[in-house]
């Protein structure tokens, strides 16, 4: 591997997926000191998340990796099956801000404790606010796709980054018809806030997978 440093931190892991990078470094005066970016052009790095152990930031590298593998592969998944268009998004993007570090946390994600952690904030998900920090800034971007947007839209500033990331999970990373359902209740203002599309989400989910489990009984007593 090529020799690379930013701000002090020498490269000693990268790993790319798709069009993008994921890079981990160790400070050259500090060893015990460690970090993970994502990268473009192998000069461009953002997202900082640090550490003080090689194995926590190897971890956060692989999750990383990991997360961008998995919306690549939901993303191509959607777009055979409901033939969306190539740009369309299925995913939620939040910049967060915590004094002099930052994080881009793509939803759905199954690390959001260990990445908000690594910028500094120690409250759980479930009390961190979109809106009403003093110390802690949060957008959700826009730019992600109508669906996306529209979600950016329906959430206030007293919900949580748990709430986000259920109604990305329940949204983006179920059955391709709950998708379809919310994306028809969103086009007529169905719902008037996000705790009204998680449950109608959920409750969906959970009525098309008792339809399938009565269609599989029915099937198997008819080959009897």
């Amino acid at each position: 591997m090529e020799e690379r440093i930013n701000e002090g931190y020498k490269i000693i892991n990268a790993i790319s997926i798709g069009h993008t990078e994921f890079v981990l470094g160790v400070n050259v005066k500090h060893p015990d000191m460690f970090v993970t970016w994502e990268c473009k052009g192998k000069t461009d790095y953002f997202w900082g998340h640090y550490y003080d152990n090689e194995l926590k930031a190897t971890k956060d590298l692989c999750q990383r990796v990991m997360d961008e593998t998995l919306y690549l592969e939901h993303r191509e998944q959607k777009q055979k099956t409901i033939h969306t268009a190539p740009d369309s998004g299925y995913r939620l993007i939040a910049f967060v801000k915590h004094g002099n570090n930052s994080a881009m946390i793509q939803f759905p994600t199954q690390e959001l404790q260990d990445v908000l952690g690594s910028i500094g904030i120690k409250l759980p998900p479930e009390r961190v606010y979109l809106k009403g920090h003093d110390n802690i800034e949060i957008h959700l971007q826009r730019g992600e796709g109508k669906v996306a947007d529209e979600l950016v839209h329906l959430f206030q500033g007293n919900n949580s980054l748990r709430m986000v990331n259920e109604v990305a999970k329940a949204v983006f990373h179920s059955d391709y018809r709950v998708y379809d359902k919310v994306k028809e209740n969103l086009d007529t203002d169905y719902y008037k806030s996000a705790e009204d599309l998680l449950y109608d989400a959920v409750d969906y989910g959970k009525y098309l997978k008792d339809i399938e489990q009565k269609q599989k009984k029915t099937s198997s007593r008819e080959e009897r």
